[in-house]
């Protein structure tokens, strides 16, 4: 039973972080970003890295608050949904 555990956990804390990432994308981003701003031919974004800037320089500025892991949820959400990098 505790091996089940042990295989299961990551996996589950895994889904409910990056349900978080949605959560907080829709509550705090979609004000000023519709989402044809990650697919448009000249966006800013090339790059997991530059992603991760971009989400934090928005943090910043908005003073949302976030948590590092909020920041990191949602660079993970914005990325398996929209952008598909590489991570480093």
């Amino acid at each position: 039973m505790k091996t089940a555990l042990y295989v299961l956990l990551p996996l589950l804390s895994t889904s409910v972080w990056a349900m978080d990432g949605k959560i907080l994308h829709e509550k705090n981003c979609v004000s000023c970003h519709q989402a044809d701003i990650y697919k448009r031919d000249n966006r800013k974004v090339k790059s997991f890295p530059s992603l991760a800037t971009a989400v934090e320089n928005c943090n910043t500025q908005l003073g949302t608050g976030w948590f590092p892991e909020d920041v990191d949820a949602v660079v993970d959400y914005l990325n398996k949904q929209h952008y598909k990098f590489k991570k480093p």
